[in-house]
């Protein structure tokens, strides 16, 4: 068995079941892995100064399927999961070899008018 396969089958035993969008697609239930990055030091993922005041920007890390490609998906594409909206800050594929074995990708959680609901 391949080594994209097993990541595949460990992520479908214990992944949360997410959703991604983009424009007016929208993916069926996929299962990925969501871990929130909570030190200062290594989420640090925008070089943009905000206004003063508080800034509640919440980075996650995600790790997905070999067989969804999030590094296709435009700048407005988000991932749902439990009724959350998330954007890709970055999105990466890990190689192993000449196959692509998983997807890797830093998450902002979107809260208020950040969302692109309609």
């Amino acid at each position: 068995m391949n080594k994209a396969n097993i990541i595949k089958r460990q992520l479908d035993l214990t992944g949360r079941c997410v959703y991604l969008k983009d424009g007016e697609w929208t993916s069926m239930p996929i299962r990925a892995e969501i871990s929130h990055l909570w030190r200062k030091k290594s989420s640090a993922f925008e070089p943009e100064y905000t206004e003063l005041g508080v800034s509640n920007a919440e980075y996650y890390l995600y790790i997905g399927p070999y067989n969804h490609d999030i590094t296709s998906l435009s700048k407005e594409a988000v991932l749902i999961a439990n009724g959350e909206q998330y954007e890709f800050k970055c999105a990466d594929a890990v190689i192993f070899g000449s196959e692509v074995i998983y997807y890797t990708g830093i998450l902002r959680r979107l809260a208020g008018a950040d969302t692109n609901e309609n």
